[in-house]
């Protein structure tokens, strides 16, 4: 006797259940998951989202300051140029020995310059941008986004601080200070302003990442607690 079709395939059906009941996102969106464990990958979407928002959706859409960018650019590809220049140069060993020094110590001291930046400039930076008028037509500062996101720790916390400079004096300006997370948060002012989520609220226990969610979060409180709290332009220099 032939087998029914459901008999020969018995589980395609119970397949496309469970791809739908898989994930509450619509199909055309592919959901975004991670491993609960892996706290870097937590960190880099919850970090994406953000500069998502800044930069991307309407009601901000921030201008990227890429300034320092631009510096740490050249920085690099001089490196990397004064190696390319110890392979082409028109001599071959020991005749060259003096090129072959000039070069090794060029591109470790662009290695080093870069190195410092990350370590005691950017720290955790992920986006700066530029200034920006306000709904009511003032020019406020551009600042600097910081994320933090300790290993082994469910609390995800973003700061902000003014730019009085721009990206190219970001070494001079006001570093993002975490507060204590069994402290509330405090209000911002004078441009300064943090707020923290605990990740629990944005993925769930198979590791998809509600990001509509959140992007929703940090958008209220960039709109409703932060850009109106930023200085001026020029009205830092005053208080300075």
């Amino acid at each position: 006797m032939a087998k029914s079709k459901k008999e020969e395939e018995p589980g395609e059906g119970r397949s496309d259940e469970a791809k739908e009941s898989k994930s509450s996102y619509s199909s055309a969106e592919q959901p975004k998951r991670t491993n609960l464990g892996d706290s870097g990958t937590m960190k880099r979407m919850l970090d994406d989202a953000v500069i998502k928002v800044i930069l991307d959706r309407n009601e901000l859409n921030y201008e990227e300051d890429t300034a320092l960018s631009n510096i740490k650019l050249l920085i690099g590809f001089a490196g990397v140029g004064a190696s390319l220049i110890s392979h082409i140069y028109p001599a071959t060993f020991p005749k060259n020995w003096w090129v072959l020094l000039a070069c090794c110590a060029f591109y470790f001291i662009c290695s080093g310059v870069l190195q410092l930046l990350l370590s005691f400039v950017e720290i955790e930076s992920i986006l700066l941008v530029k200034p920006k008028k306000d709904a009511d037509g003032k020019m406020r500062l551009g600042f600097n986004v910081s994320a933090h996101f300790p290993r082994f720790q469910e609390m995800y916390t973003i700061g902000l601080t003014p730019l009085p400079r721009g990206s190219l004096g970001l070494a001079w300006a006001e570093k993002f200070k975490p507060q204590n997370p069994e402290l509330p948060v405090e209000p911002s002012a004078n441009g300064f302003g943090q707020r923290r989520w605990s990740v629990s609220e944005f993925f769930d226990e198979d590791g998809f990442f509600h990001e509509e969610e959140f992007e929703a979060q940090v958008a209220s409180f960039l709109k409703d607690g932060y850009i109106g709290s930023l200085p001026l332009v020029g009205e830092s220099k005053k208080t300075n």
